[in-house]
């Protein structure tokens, strides 16, 4: 079968989705499966690179406290030390708490060795990304010099206050597009789409560049991956056998909805993040945990789960080094 003359495009933050979700094992397949139909671009590839390890951190944090077990014992002031079912109590609750202590060093270690093959791609998502990242496409110097005249017009896609790289990725695709038909965004990224339900809209500016380079392209947007690759696979008659079944997808599409925007991330962008946020009130600074610069007490309101979440995830980290010192000293 001739190759379609059509390309998707997946943003970096669909691609960090990945790391966040209990559902993610369901769409490696069929990422996969159109790997030759994906544009990917480094800057997108060097994007989830550099930030796949802290928004892993964060998920496991919350994930990680919901399973997390906690003891408890008989308080003194209640009950008379000199009873012997007391004391027999007692004795069963101290082989409860050993059994926690336990389970709990066993979760510990789990989080420990997830975060280590993150930070070596030798996760299950990496390694299932690997190939897409492989075919990664460099910008030219022509494709530079108009991404850095977009932001300083201040076109989408982009911020203006963030580092180059969106309007980079764009540049790139509108090279692409001049001799393609078809091209399927799949993006939540409000410089890219605008969303009203589940359905996604195009940025007008954005489509009018496209159209000006090729009158007749078609141009599809999409808030999630599974319904995007269902719809390129519908309509190009290509081969996706590995999507998942209605009932997932609609599972999957549940979880995505309810995670946080990825642009509050520390670390994610992290200098532009740290200028935005150091000095506002009810800040109170940033911790460098290994490179990971999160939020020392998250009292930010504004930010609501995010800046809660990446507080979660520095107590988590820093409950994990000293667990690991704490186990070091007891074998010595």
């Amino acid at each position: 079968m001739e190759k379609p003359d059509a390309v998707i495009f997946i943003d970096a933050n669909q691609y960090l989705d990945l790391y966040r979700t209990v559902t993610r094992k369901r769409l490696l397949g069929a990422i996969n499966e159109q790997q030759e139909h994906i544009f990917m671009t480094v800057q997108i590839a060097e994007e989830v690179q550099r930030n796949k390890l802290v928004v892993a951190a964060i998920f496991l944090a919350e994930q990680f406290k919901q399973l997390k077990l906690r003891g408890f014992d008989l308080p003194d002031h209640l009950f008379d030390r000199t009873d012997s079912r007391v004391k027999k109590m007692r004795g069963h609750l101290q082989e409860i708490h050993e059994k926690i202590r336990t389970a709990n060093e066993g979760l510990i270690e789990l989080e420990h060795d997830l975060l280590e093959k993150i930070s070596r791609s030798d996760d299950e998502v990496s390694k299932a990304l690997a190939g897409i990242f492989a075919r990664a496409v460099s910008h030219d110097e022509d494709e530079l010099k108009r991404a850095r005249a977009r932001k300083e017009r201040g076109n989408a896609p982009g911020k203006k206050g963030d580092p180059l790289g969106d309007q980079l990725s764009w540049e790139q695709i509108l090279n692409q597009c001049k001799k393609k038909s078809g091209l399927w965004i799949i993006s939540r990224d409000k410089d890219y789409v605008t969303s009203y339900g589940r359905k996604a809209f195009i940025n007008a500016a954005l489509y009018q560049e496209l159209c000006r380079l090729r009158p007749n392209i078609e141009v599809f947007c999409f808030n999630n991956i599974p319904d995007g690759i269902q719809h390129f696979a519908e309509r190009l008659h290509v081969k996706a056998e590995e999507l998942p079944t209605p009932e997932e997808s609609e599972e999957i599409k549940k979880e995505q909805e309810t995670l946080p925007p990825l642009g509050w991330l520390p670390g994610y962008q992290q200098d532009t993040w740290y200028l935005r946020n150091v000095g506002r009130p009810g800040y109170s600074g940033l911790v460098n945990l290994g490179g990971l610069f999160v939020p020392e007490r998250p009292t930010d309101v504004s930010a609501g789960t995010a800046i809660t979440s990446a507080g979660l995830a520095q107590t988590t980290i820093q409950r994990m080094l000293i667990d690991a010192d704490e186990k070091d000293r007891n074998k010595k």
